[in-house]
């Protein structure tokens, strides 16, 4: 298969790094939008140079010999960049946000419409590929809902992420992780405090009620999800894919003939952390090939995301 990658910004590298490990991939064609011409060598590697942009990308190659677009660049340009392959009818892999606002999402509707695409955009979301993640999924699939979820995201302020806000730098991973749990079904917004540096959001689906909150103020990494049942809470540490269960006593030890006398009991698992790009570009690979999706992101869970985003931010 072979690969057009178009970059700008630092992400790109870890994208270069990891396709060239997946076999199915035998060619990567990258354009580099600003010429930056750091380059990691490598006998699958095309680079295509002396470019004025992407639309010039047919001097060098044919479009027509490309199996899919990896596009890794700042949101601004994610818009002009999707309309290029989606009128030449490819398969294109995006990083997330899918485009930098509502209106910008209903022109892309509009332009699949009209040129009849077959909905081949996929957008990296990287969080659904945490082990964390997909063990939460299975929970809700196989037990029940809980009644309270708490999600939270603190990273401290970065240089790199200067012009967009708390709520679409952090806090859109985790509407986009309700949006993997829950299959968007009825979810609420009940409540938003949204600052530039800070943002707490209060959703409801069903009789779950869902807290998000998302801080650029803090000195500490944090990316945890708790969860509150009647008799067990549960908290993943999304970073360290570590889970403490805290078990009601009277539930979990009067069967064990144990003191009763504490007021909880702690059960710990380790969960084994993968690499997470890899897999989601492997499940797009796959995607490709045999339509076989299980966790990415498709166009219409980032058209519910956009959508949520959008009604946050007004």
């Amino acid at each position: 298969m072979k690969v057009l990658l178009i970059w700008l910004g630092k992400m790109w590298q870890f994208h270069l790094q990891n396709l060239i490990q997946i076999k199915q991939v035998s060619k990567i064609y990258a354009f580099d939008v600003i010429k930056e011409n750091y380059k990691i060598e490598n006998d699958k590697i095309v680079y295509l140079n002396n470019l004025e942009d992407v639309t010039s990308i047919d001097q060098k190659i044919s479009i027509n010999d490309i199996d899919f677009v990896d596009i890794v660049a700042p949101t601004k340009f994610h818009k002009s960049y999707l309309e290029i392959f989606i009128k030449n009818n490819k398969n294109i892999f995006v990083e997330k946000p899918i485009v930098s606002n509502l209106n910008e999402i209903k022109e892309i509707e509009k332009l699949i419409q009209e040129t009849n695409y077959t909905w081949k955009i996929w957008v990296g979301f990287i969080e659904r590929f945490n082990c964390v993640s997909k063990f939460f999924k299975q929970q809700i699939e196989e037990r029940w809902k809980p009644k309270l979820i708490e999600i939270f995201r603190y990273n401290p302020w970065s240089d790199r992420i200067w012009d967009t806000d708390v709520t679409t730098d952090l806090m859109i991973h985790d509407l986009d992780l309700v949006n993997y749990f829950f299959d968007w079904k009825d979810i609420e917004i009940k409540g938003k405090n949204i600052e530039n540096y800070s943002s707490t959001v209060l959703l409801k689906s069903n009789n779950t009620n869902i807290t998000l909150s998302a801080n650029r103020i803090t000195q500490q990494k944090i990316r945890e999800i708790k969860f509150y049942y009647d008799d067990i809470t549960i908290t993943w540490d999304l970073m360290l894919a570590k889970i403490d269960l805290y078990h009601k006593p009277s539930e979990y030890l009067s069967t064990r003939g144990q003191d009763l006398s504490i007021t909880y009991m702690l059960e710990e698992k380790i969960l084994l952390k993968t690499n997470q790009l890899k897999e989601e570009l492997e499940e797009f690979v796959d995607i490709v090939n045999w339509w076989e999706y299980k966790n990415l992101s498709n166009i219409k869970n980032s058209i519910n995301v956009t959508n949520t985003l959008d009604k946050l931010l007004k």
